[in-house]
């Protein structure tokens, strides 16, 4: 029997480097700054927003299925009810609470809602509904798919076994990725091919699904050993490069297969090798705070500074880290303890369970 693997190295470290990275692609600088800033950091800054989300959907998909592996391997089998619990403790609290807020705002006349959007949030199908509404509740459209995935993915793991489920992962990769391209070339046209065609959960899965993939692969001993040994710093780099030649604003069946692909490599790397300077770093105790409230600051962003509720970029992240300071502590925290308790999960490493663009 295997014991409980506790706590994922660096996990955290990736969680803030997404949401750094979708913040900063939020952030609006004044037009005499845009004005003077070069071409290439516009591009970059145009992209990371898309990438910060595909580092989450990869940290998911490789921790729950990490996390239900682990349950497997300890107690003989999988409890859906548990993990449907800790799920809903984890998840809902924290996003029904600014869902109210938005909404409160709107009823009071000082935010402009679409409320069909609204509540297409609320009740997480948001990713197959317009892309552009007021803007408040676009971001609900990553949450949409991830839960949307929970739903699928645990069920089949049960299903399928233990060893079985990597050839389910493999097929249903193939699926999303054969089912894009066709959908992408010969059923929509251009008009949907950067709105929310790139929101659906058949179109997008295989962000997800490639990190589990790579919690499933290493349950195998040799192949864990040869990730360990060759993904070094320099072929991190190397993922880098290949996932900022595949982004921008270019959405193409085969970019995205590219960096779906490539992000959970990144994770592998430093949970692997936490003891480079690429791991040691991402385990700075700053970062590793900063990506505990990584699914806090996801949900309130888009108010402070996407929407720009408050003038100047300075005060628009002092209000957003104040907000999710609270939150954390007073919401999200609380929740998930409260359903750490109601259904104990099998590891003691409760700080990395449900990463979310979350």
């Amino acid at each position: 029997m295997k014991k409980p693997t506790g706590y994922i190295p660096t996990l955290d470290g990736w969680r803030a480097c997404a949401i750094l990275a979708v913040i900063f692609n939020h952030v609006a600088p004044s037009p005499n700054v845009l004005a003077k800033l070069p071409h290439w950091f516009l591009w970059a800054k145009a992209g990371c927003g898309e990438k910060g989300v595909q580092l989450f959907f990869a940290i998911s998909g490789f921790l729950i299925t990490s996390r239900l592996m682990e349950e497997w391997n300890g107690f003989g089998g999988i409890s859906l009810k548990r993990f449907y619990v800790r799920r809903v403790f984890r998840i809902l609290p924290p996003a029904m609470t600014y869902l109210m807020v938005i909404g409160s705002l709107g009823l009071a006349g000082f935010l402009s809602i679409n409320w069909r959007c609204w509540l297409s949030a609320a009740c997480f199908y948001r990713n197959y509904m317009p892309v552009y509404s007021s803007g408040l509740d676009t971001h609900y459209w990553s949450l949409s798919l991830e839960e949307q995935f929970y739903l699928i993915w645990p069920a089949l793991l049960v299903l399928s076994g233990l060893y079985r489920s990597r050839y389910t992962a493999i097929t249903l990769i193939s699926s999303v990725i054969l089912w894009r391209w066709i959908a992408y070339h010969h059923i929509w046209g251009v008009a949907l091919r950067l709105g929310e065609f790139w929101r659906r959960s058949d179109i997008c899965f295989d962000g997800l699904l490639f990190g589990c993939l790579m919690a499933l692969a290493l349950e195998s001993p040799l192949l864990k050993r040869w990730l360990s040994r060759y993904l070094t710093v320099g072929v991190i780099a190397i993922i880098l490069v290949l996932i900022l030649a595949t982004g921008g604003h270019t959405n193409t069946p085969s970019a995205r297969t590219v960096q779906s692909a490539l992000m959970p490599f990144l994770i592998l790397a430093t949970i692997l090798n936490p003891h480079t300077w690429l791991g040691r770093l991402l385990e700075f105790s700053a970062i590793r705070w900063v990506g505990r409230l990584s699914y806090s600051l996801y949900i309130w962003q888009q108010l402070f500074v996407f929407h720009r509720l408050i003038p100047w970029v300075s005060l628009q992240l002092l209000a957003l880290f104040g907000v999710v300071v609270l939150s954390f502590y007073g919401i999200e925290k609380p929740m998930m303890r409260l359903g750490y308790r109601l259904a104990p999960p099998p590891s003691l490493g409760h700080n990395d369970l449900g990463a979310t663009p979350r």
